[in-house]
Formats: C-alpha cells, structure tokens, sequence
C-alpha cells in the first residue's frame, strides 16, 4: 500500500522549484498530531513531496524485504517469485526518485543490502553495478558486472523458451559492453576491454540482436588503439595502430551510418598522419551528425596540420556561434588567433576563458551549498523517521539510522577524460581542450548504454579531476603570458607566470616562459651589468 501510494504521489502530485510541494493532507495530519508533542514523544512530518515519496518508498522497502520468501524449496517458488517481483517494483521506485536527486550513495546502499536474498538476479545486480558506476566506485563495479554476466548466463542456460534465450544473450552482451566502457574509461584496463568487448561480437553476431554488432566492433576497437598508443616500443605501437585502424574500417563498412564509426576511423587516421583520409571521414561523420564539437575540433586540427589556418579558424568560428561556451573550441580559437599574429582578438578570447572559470566556481560553489543545505536536511529527517523501524526483526534488512538520505556522496567534477562530441553531454567541453591523446567520444555512447559518473566519487576519481582543471586553467595564464611577451606588455607576463606556477606547481612550460621574460628582460635593458644577470636568470 505504501508503494502504491508513493506512486501516486510521484505520478499526481506535481512538485514547485522550492523543493516538492506541500501536501494538505500532511499539513492537516500535522496539525491533528499537536497533541503528541511533548518531551517524550515525537514524531516526523515530511514537509515536500519528495520527503513524503522518500518515506514511503524507504517504508516500503523495509516491509517488502521483510516479506521476501528466503526457502528455495519447489512448493514455494511461486511465492519466492512473487514476493521478490514485489521487492523489485518498490527498488525501481527509488532508484528513479535517488537518481534524481543524485543519491547514488544512499541508492548503492540499497542494492547492497538487496543482494543478501536476490543475489541470483541478473537485473539487480545490474542495477548494482550502475548505481556503484553513478557513486564513482569503479573496481568494485567492475567486480558486481561480471557477477552480472555470470548471473546472466547461468539464466540463460536455464531458460526454456525461444524468446527467454534471445533476451538473456542479448543481456549478457549489453553487459560485456558496459565492461569494456567500465575498464577502459575509468580502470584503464584495456586488455579487460577487449575481452569484454569480443565476447560482446561473439554474442551479436547473429540472432535478432545483430544490430549491436556495429557498436560491439567499435568498442573492441577503441580499446585496441587505446592499447597501442600505451605501447612503448615505436614498432609495436605503429603495428597496433595500423591494425586497429583496420577494425575501425571494418566498423565503418558494418555500419555505415555510424556517425561514431567515421570519427574514430578520421582520429585514428590523424594519429598515423593520413590527413586526407582522416578529413575526409570527418567530413562524413559531421554530414551525418552535425552537432560533434569534438569532430569539429578535429577537422579543425586537420586544417592547421595541413597549414590551412584561415580554414581552421573559419570552422571554429562558426562553431563558436552554436556553442558559444564551449571550453575547447574557445581555446583552439585562442591558440589559433596566437599563429595569426592576432593579439587583440586573442586577448577577447582570453578574457572569455576567464569568465568561464570564474562562472564555473560560482556554480560549482552554489551546488556545495544546496548539497550541504540537503544533507543536513536529510538527516534530521531521518534521526526523526527511526522510529519507523522499530519492530523490524531482521538487523540486517533494517534501514541503517547512519546513512543520510540527501548525503553528498560525489560532488562536482569534470566527468571523464574521453571527449563527448554530442553537445548534450557536455556543453562546457573542458574535456576537449586537456585531453589531446584520448580525443574521442566516451565509450558509453560508443557501447550505447549510459554510464553516466561523476567524478569525485572515489579518491582517484577526485584527484584526476583537480589535476585535470588545474591543469587547464593553468594552460590558459600561460597563454596569455605568451600574447603579453608577443605584445611586448613585459609587466603583465610575470603575474600570469606566476598564477599558472600557483595552478600547477610542476608546469615545464611556466617555467620556459619564465626564461622567456628574463631574456626579453635582457635585451630591452640599457645596463650590462643588469641585462647579463637577467640572462643568467634565463639560462
């Protein structure tokens, strides 16, 4: 019933930006509830919809694990089922009220204790695996998927019917996809990924499902270029390259509507210096999918490699016009207008680049604060909602009182290094401008399923995002001390210098520019004395 009724509450009830709407019956019910009141005696009275849907689903949860049947004996494997259908209805609920919210931690949670009566069930270990992927928790979710493809293919040996088999494989394949995007985004296992990846052809081969075909190649792929730009011997990794370029044309001819396929086939020949091949299926990927700032930026890169300038720029140009935010592209534009000579419209560029980092710490400033706002919410309501347990005779099936329910589990980070050439994803496009030798789409939507993350989860995933935006801000004050020293604004290079030395302490390049400024020092000092210890300074 509590089920039932926080559905209604979710399909009825609307909710106002403030935060859910107020429900009148709850308002009522609190006014009534007056006279319980008192030193002893307390009670909870959710103040939105979203409490109202919390409490109920968290109630209902409670009660559904409670009633699931945990003898596996013939005679009661209809209620077995049923009540395990029932606990599975009440977790797909929360999982779309949590993932709204962002509580990825408090969904895991979930799961996690989920997994002590239904640990045979493909789907929820899936969901699992997902919701530790949302949290940021890349090794353990690598560990829960392959759970999950065991699962699933113990499920499908056991299947009796044509059409159970076909959708088993074809579970078992999406699986093997998000294995390969897992190990190779986040663990940088690339071996695992072809394994995952391969197994996934091997099961799209045939069947009804052959249309993963085309996307399963392309994963297996991208995970082996990634292993020959990782390749430290000069032979092996030109040996490795020309043979993933092969599967990406392989890919191409599988599917040639794959506007994915036509980029990686035009990065991969970029990377071995066939530009013409490379802009051409760049060209092909663009006229197939318009909206690819990444496959924009690519062509671009194209056109300067070729000493087409004025064509780059031109391109980037019009991009900016659809996205004029977009980090990359205002950054190609910056290190284009540099070549040109073009030192006013560079410092435009420049003064653009700050304001996006200055936006970028306001937003990311008032989200800490909402979250915060949330979390101690969250946990006043539930230190006021534990005497909803009571009575609860399972210890480890009972809501433990120490998790919040608004908690902050991931934060705000910069997401993957693998670039996002759908404008959707990423609008910023932060990605594009620092990660040069990983430039590609995520392998989520390469493996069309959504591995959505946030960086910020996990320590590793924390550092390698501030490293990441410390990184890129730095990069933008040491161009703009490059336009200083080209202008000859000698006074104006050391404070940048300086910043980008506070940004990233170990940039070789501030430090050449630091040379650079003393040897420019020297040559406009009248002082022999003084333009020779500025020389010294330099060396």
């Amino acid at each position: 019933m509590s089920r039932q009724f926080a559905e209604l509450l979710l399909r009825a009830v609307p909710a106002d930006g403030r935060g859910g709407a107020i429900s009148q019956a709850v308002s009522m019910k609190t006014q009534n509830l007056s006279f319980y009141m008192g030193s002893h005696k307390g009670y909870f009275s959710p103040a939105s919809r979203t409490e109202e849907v919390i409490l109920l689903l968290l109630i209902s949860e409670v009660l559904s694990t409670r009633e699931v049947v945990l003898n596996r004996s013939a005679d009661l494997s209809a209620s077995r089922h049923q009540s395990v259908r029932s606990a599975k209805s009440v977790y797909n609920l929360l999982t779309l009220v949590l993932s709204t919210l962002r509580q990825y931690h408090l969904l895991s949670t979930v799961y996690e204790r989920a997994m002590k009566f239904v640990n045979q069930d493909e789907y929820l270990w899936q969901q699992f695996a997902l919701s530790l992927v949302c949290r940021g928790k890349w090794l353990r979710a690598a560990r829960v998927l392959e759970q999950c493809i065991a699962a699933g293919t113990k499920d499908g040996s056991q299947a009796n019917h044509g059409g159970e088999l076909d959708t088993g494989l074809s579970n078992t394949a999406m699986h093997h996809m998000q294995a390969a995007v897992l190990h190779m985004e986040h663990l940088g296992q690339n071996d695992a990924a072809i394994k995952h990846a391969t197994a996934a052809v091997e099961l799209c081969s045939e069947g009804p499902f052959s249309y993963l075909k085309g996307r399963a190649q392309l994963l297996c792929a991208i995970a082996h270029g990634r292993r020959a730009q990782y390749e430290p011997c000069f032979d092996d990794r030109r040996r490795l390259l020309a043979k993933a370029l092969t599967m990406f044309e392989n890919c191409v001819h599988t599917d040639p509507h794959d506007y994915l396929a036509h980029y990686y086939c035009a990065l991969y020949h970029a990377i071995v210096r066939d530009l013409e091949a490379a802009r051409e299926r760049c060209a092909r990927s663009l006229e197939l999918n318009p909206e690819q700032p990444a496959a924009i930026m690519l062509l671009a890169l194209i056109f300067t490699a070729e000493g087409d300038l004025k064509g780059a720029l031109e391109l980037v140009v019009n991009a900016l016009k659809d996205y004029p935010t977009h980090y990359g592209l205002l950054v190609l534009q910056l290190h284009i207008e540099t070549k040109f000579g073009r030192i006013d419209e560079s410092l435009d560029t420049c003064s653009h680049l700050l304001d996006f980092w200055r936006k970028r710490e306001c937003c990311i400033e008032d989200e800490r604060v909402q979250l915060s706002l949330s979390a101690a919410d969250g946990q006043n309501m539930l230190r006021d909602a534990s005497s909803v347990k009571a009575g609860t005779p399972s210890v480890g099936r009972e809501l433990s009182s120490s998790t919040p329910i608004f908690a902050n589990p991931l934060g705000i980070g910069l997401g993957t290094p693998i670039i996002n050439p759908n404008v959707g994803s990423s609008q910023s496009g932060l990605d594009l401008a620092v990660s040069a030798v990983d430039s590609g789409v995520p392998a989520s939507e390469a493996g069309g399923q959504s591995a959505s993350s946030e960086s910020g989860g996990a320590v590793g995933s924390a550092s390698s995002a501030l490293w990441t935006r410390f990184k890129a801000q730095a990069n933008m004050w040491m161009a703009l001390a490059e336009l200083f020293l080209a202008e000859g604004r000698l006074n104006d290079v050391g404070p940048c210098v300086e910043q980008a030395v506070v940004l990233f302490p170990h940039a070789h390049q501030a430090l050449y520019l630091k040379g650079r400024l003393f040897a420019a020092k020297a040559d406009k000092a009248t002082d022999e004395t003084v333009a020779a210890k500025f020389r010294s300074e330099a060396n």
